[in-house]
């Protein structure tokens, strides 16, 4: 048994290793995930009672500029995975094709290269115009310049009027992306899979139910993501391991301190037998002092760690039930969450699979580091969390 021991701590500190790189992976993912409000319906939307695209895209701008004050920038998209774009008779690549409105790129952000970006003008009068990728410029011109080109999406021509730089999606299965006007896409009849509203909220919770509230009583059947909640949960069990090994560490701490303070009285009880006060006046006050510090910063830290606890639960309101003491009310919470939860309707965007990418990196190193610990151990918490003996100083 004692010669598999270090074997066991090697495999353990392989696995706490990879744990931490997978966890710093995944909350890398997440922070560099945009806080976003999106709501985004199946594309047959744009066809209900006879109305096309750009219909639903002028409703829809209509809805969201209602309820502007809650917003810093909001838009609307469509997106068509699969489409096959060509320039001339030989070049072509396959790319998503995001048909976008005015507002759009105020709030998805794309770094343009050559050019300029999609603008209302192209937008109001359905210019056939596009913005595609740097990448899918080299393709398709090999090296010449794009803009002024001409491609075809669908049998139509579009003039490229500029190129951003943007690189493989997470949640896109198109190497490319192009972009054009939606009122473009829907005079061309060119299918869409998707229609997004995104906006990003002045207020992370209100602007997030004003936002679906609105747009759902607008166009039922839809799927809400607010991303920044959707980050939020994804980092839930992280959350929970923090708050776990935090209490550990201030009750460790707060055993030290009351440790050191019983040994200071235990200290000048002894020396009051064979002293005058007034000659350790100074000593008595600097440790008086210096234990009242200590006993303030545990307080402010346990403050930050209920704080950073309870966070959640501003967030996360359909969690808490009506009255938290009743059995029922817990009960009808839980059924009423599980109905919800069933009965969503889930259209992905690529924002929310980077979202969900995170996730997954951050709970399998968790669960990696966990196991890593369980076999390596963790000396340094068990010094800090064990009692220490009180000794008397002399």
């Amino acid at each position: 048994m004692k010669a598999n021991q270090p074997a066991r701590r090697h495999r353990g500190a392989l696995l706490l290793t990879l744990g931490v790189l997978l966890m710093l992976l995944g909350g890398y993912v997440l922070l560099t995930s945009p806080d976003l409000l999106e709501y985004i319906l199946p594309a047959p939307a744009a066809d209900t009672e006879g109305e096309g695209l750009a219909s639903l895209y002028e409703q829809g701008q209509e809805q969201l500029a209602s309820i502007a004050d809650s917003f810093t920038a909001y838009g609307i998209g469509a997106r068509a995975q699969g489409q096959g774009v060509s320039a001339g008779e030989t070049k072509s690549v396959t790319a998503t094709v995001y048909a976008v409105g005015a507002g759009y790129f105020d709030v998805v952000h794309e770094t343009l290269v050559d050019g300029r970006l999609i603008s209302e003008t192209d937008v109001s009068r359905a210019q056939n115009v596009l913005v595609i990728e740097e990448r899918a410029a080299i393709a398709l011109f090999s090296g010449e310049n794009p803009i002024g080109g001409e491609v075809s999406i669908a049998g139509e021509t579009y003039e490229v009027a500029g190129v951003v730089r943007a690189g493989r999606r997470i949640g896109e299965a198109d190497e490319y992306v192009v972009y054009m006007p939606i009122t473009a896409a829907s005079q061309n009849a060119l299918g869409m899979q998707t229609v997004e509203c995104v906006a990003k909220g002045t207020d992370e919770i209100a602007s997030s139910i004003l936002m679906k509230d609105t747009l759902s009583s607008w166009q039922s059947g839809g799927s809400f993501y607010s991303l920044s909640k959707l980050k939020l949960g994804a980092a839930m069990p992280l959350r929970w391991a923090i708050l776990a090994v935090g209490v550990l560490v201030l009750l460790g701490l707060l055993r030290r301190l009351n440790a050191v303070a019983w040994g200071r009285i235990c200290y000048y009880a002894e020396q009051l037998r064979t002293r005058y006060a007034r000659h350790m006046l100074g000593g008595m006050a600097a440790s008086f002092l210096l234990c009242a510090a200590g006993y303030a910063a545990l307080l402010a830290l346990t403050w930050a760690l209920a704080s950073f606890s309870i966070k959640p639960l501003y967030v996360f309101t359909e969690w808490v039930p009506e009255v938290i003491v009743e059995i029922s009310s817990l009960v009808s919470r839980f059924w009423s969450l599980n109905a919800q939860n069933a009965a969503a309707v889930r259209y992905v965007s690529r924002d929310v699979c980077r979202v969900e990418l995170g996730q997954g990196l951050l709970r399998w190193g968790m669960m990696a580091a966990l196991l890593g610990l369980s076999l390596h151990g963790v000396p340094w918490l068990n010094r800090v969390i064990e009692m220490p003996k009180m000794k008397k100083e002399r």
